[in-house]
């Protein structure tokens, strides 16, 4: 594996940021006039601030980006970032990550996960897409869905779809980023029991796409309802091949394990009132989790490269996206936004998911040199602190970065599990436009 330094990921970075002047027609609310004179915010500075931006307000925000030498103020910033259109931040974030090799894989395959959580937004009741408000004595909250597709042993956010809450739909989030992604048999889609449904499973079947999806339990009894043995062990690893149509005709309810799509129901495959019918052949896996519970799988792995154990592990890994989910939330301060309008808010999506794949990059590519083992616990680096680092790299204030890494490993525990606290959050908002 080819090494490469934190200084190298830098410069890959402002590389990919040097392709946005050289197409103003794509990326410039303005072509022609906007950026085109010099001033103490370059364009550079623009790209760079949402990405380093964390918890604090602008103006100081603003100072600790800029140093003490008058630092432009709040307007000033706002007045450069609306001169930029959300693009410019997406084909940063794209290009970026495209740009720096990954090689981890699981035998062969890359291993992508896809999950969703809300994002919560600056309050504004008039915009009826997001507003949510359903608790009583409270006045509400404004969230969208934002649904990531994740590189589990990379740790880095390969894309995203960003739904209003009103409007969420995950499955088609998933066929989205199943049509993009996955020309071939060498990725691997991952995702839990919300993205499960015969459209997908048809979808990634015909497009030749790998997956492993978690399915409630009713979903998975209901797969062979008319089999009193179907699932009956603790442990189970069975090929079934089930039939789906949109029709009651009699040749179509004599196939075995047919399943009639509601007239309402989304199916890509076959148009409503259709006869025909598709074969999907699938694999379903049960196994125990604690004593009365279990975990259904639904996957078109195949059995001998992949047994059962393997899919059980590959399962296991999947929960890689939402220990990145909180490193990005909040060590990457997603959560604290720093405008309203819904291109500004778009930029710093893209620049928080820029600023993440920067740090794992760092972190990748350092962490052979770091990580250790004692005879108690094996050591590996602090994902939260080394975002915290990069982001100073970044600003200029640190240059050896790994230096400050070195003393960043922390003790790996695994086993421990935690009772999740569920509450509602407001939007931790420090927004000026």
């Amino acid at each position: 594996m080819v090494r490469i330094s934190p200084d190298q990921v830098k410069k890959i970075l402002l590389n990919a940021a040097a392709y946005i002047p050289q197409h103003p027609d794509i990326f410039f609310v303005n072509p022609g006039r906007d950026f085109s004179r010099i001033k103490k915010i370059s364009l550079l500075d623009t790209l760079l601030f949402p990405m380093v931006a964390a918890s604090d307000n602008v103006r100081t925000e603003l100072l600790d980006f800029f140093g003490e030498d008058l630092p432009p103020s709040p307007s000033a910033m706002i007045q450069r970032r609306n001169q930029l259109k959300p693009a410019a931040f997406e084909e940063l974030f794209h290009r970026f990550t495209s740009s720096v090799p990954v090689s981890k894989k699981f035998h062969g395959l890359r291993l992508f996960a896809i999950d969703g959580t809300r994002l919560n937004l600056p309050y504004n009741p008039n915009d009826q897409d997001t507003f949510v408000k359903d608790i009583k004595g409270r006045r509400g909250i404004n969230q969208i869905h934002f649904n990531a597709l994740y590189d589990i042993l990379n740790d880095i956010f390969i894309d995203k779809v960003l739904q209003p809450v009103h409007e969420m739909n995950e499955k088609a989030a998933f066929s989205d980023f199943l049509h993009r992604y996955g020309t071939d048999q060498k990725v691997l889609f991952i995702a839990d029991r919300g993205y499960a449904s015969y459209n997908i499973f048809a979808d990634a079947i015909k497009h030749h796409r790998l997956f492993l999806i978690r399915v409630p339990e009713s979903f998975a009894m209901d797969i062979c309802k008319s089999d009193d043995h179907w699932l009956v062990s603790d442990l189970e690893d069975i090929r079934v091949t089930v039939h789906v149509g949109r029709c009651m005709k009699r040749q179509n309810l004599q196939l075995k394990n047919y399943h009639c799509i509601p007239k309402k129901g989304h199916y890509d495959f076959i148009p409503p009132g259709s006869d025909a019918y598709d074969a999907l052949h699938l694999r379903v896996v049960k196994f125990p989790i604690s004593d009365n519970s279990y975990e259904y799988l639904v996957t078109n792995l195949e059995p001998h490269a992949y047994p059962l154990d393997t899919v059980k592990e590959l399962y296991r890994i999947r929960w890689g996206i939402e220990t990145a989910f909180r490193h990005l939330k909040y060590a990457g301060s997603m959560v604290h936004l720093h405008s309203i309008k819904k291109d500004l808010l778009l930029q710093e999506i893209y620049a928080k998911l820029t600023l993440y794949n920067f740090s794992s990059f760092i972190k990748t590519n350092v962490e052979d040199k770091v990580e250790k083992a004692t005879e108690k616990y094996r050591y590996k680096v602090n994902h939260t602190q080394i975002q915290k680092i990069c982001s100073r790299f970044l600003k200029g204030k640190v240059s050896d970065v790994m230096k400050l890494i070195r003393g960043l490993a922390v003790p790996v525990r695994p086993g421990r599990s935690f009772q999740r606290n569920l509450r509602r959050q407001s939007a931790d908002t420090l927004a000026y436009r």
